[in-house]
């Protein structure tokens, strides 16, 4: 009996116990997707601040280490497994394995990973600004009566008044949220209005102030579409609908990334290049799906791997034979993912200013 099955299973094991984690993880982010409802009383918000701060970091720091760990384990059995001389057998173990990762969504998975850590950095830097505003509130607040007792130095103290309250609850420093700016690009809108409506949109400030943040966001020719918008809180929505009636044409943003897509050239067969490229064709395709644009088309499948080395495209084309069946785009993307991590793994082993060589087991 062949040695590599009994090895080829202890790798499966062990990923599927990692990847169970993450989805574990996975489970508790999703209490975190949605903006935060701020209690209303000055010591349930002032433990409501410190709390969940701690729990978001934590989470944070689990969700990047369990996909550094998977990420890591996943180069290292690709490695070992090319390290294997025979021919025949390492094809094998390779096919199998690449069946196994794609049974388990791993790909799938880690990007899940990534977008909830952005998501849970939204929510902490969401965390900060409602201190920031509280700190900046209650410095301006004026001594009450003539009582001897000082102003707490904590965020909130428990003699707040109901009206301050009100006031905090409705209070974000616009220089504290870090919205990104939009210049006009409408390839860029979506990605910057996704921010704006979590971080200022869906939050319980006044019109005016959001405005106020909105106008101030707008660069450029961005900036030239809502110069004439009266600086009211009746005219939010006004410069809402003006923005997307600009911007937010479908049709328009396909016709730039097609374009975008065509005008690309085949990248170097380094990992740093082979990287950006792969990162650029992600963007692309996540905005084309995102307009309803359909990417599983041969013609597209051909312009991507077209922007990728020859060496990249003769590997694409043989697992592709292999695999037996026609790729969709997300197929051709993992796949690409997979073999360029590879060759970063591959790269980082071989070079001695990483360090000294090392081997790797995968049982």
């Amino acid at each position: 009996m062949s040695l590599q099955p009994f090895l080829l299973k202890n790798v499966k094991q062990k990923l599927t116990r990692q990847l169970n984690a993450l989805n574990g993880l996975l489970f508790e982010a999703q209490e975190f997707e949605e903006p935060w409802r701020f209690p209303t009383q000055a010591q349930e918000l002032e433990m409501f601040l410190i709390s969940k701060e701690i729990v978001v970091k934590n989470l944070m720091s689990q969700l990047e280490q369990r996909k550094n760990d998977i990420s890591d384990y996943y180069a290292e059995c690709n490695q070992s497994i090319n390290d294997i001389l025979e021919e025949e057998v390492k094809a094998d173990i390779e096919q199998q394995f690449d069946e196994y990762w794609q049974g388990k969504r791993g790909e799938e998975l880690l990007s899940q990973a990534e977008d909830f850590k952005r998501k849970l950095e939204r929510r902490l830097v969401e965390l900060l600004c409602q201190e920031t505003s509280a700190k900046q509130e209650f410095k301006r607040e004026p001594q009450q009566g003539s009582s001897n007792q000082s102003q707490s130095p904590q965020i909130l103290d428990q003699s707040t008044t109901p009206g301050n309250v009100r006031m905090l609850e409705h209070r974000l420093l616009g220089n504290e949220l870090r919205v990104p700016n939009f210049y006009g690009n409408p390839s860029t809108f979506n990605s910057f209005w996704e921010l704006f409506e979590e971080l200022v949109h869906k939050q319980p400030y006044s019109n005016i102030e959001k405005l106020s943040i909105l106008i101030n966001c707008c660069k450029g020719d961005a900036a030239r579409t809502l110069q004439m918008i009266p600086r009211t809180g009746e005219s939010y929505d006004k410069a809402i609908a003006q923005l997307k009636g600009q911007y937010q044409d479908p049709r328009r943003i396909i016709m730039q990334m097609i374009k975008k897509l065509k005008s690309m050239k085949q990248c170097p067969d380094d990992c740093r290049s082979l990287r950006n490229n792969l990162n650029d064709i992600q963007a692309i395709i996540a905005t084309l799906e995102k307009q309803g644009e359909i990417v599983n088309t041969t013609n597209m499948r051909t312009m991507v791997l077209e922007t990728f080395s020859k060496k990249i495209q003769d590997e694409m084309a043989k697992k592709e034979f292999d695999s037996g069946s026609l790729w969709s785009m997300t197929n051709l993307l993992d796949n690409l993912s997979t073999a360029i991590r590879r060759k970063e793994h591959v790269d980082s082993i071989r070079d001695p200013v990483q360090g000294e060589l090392y081997h790797t087991e995968v049982a």
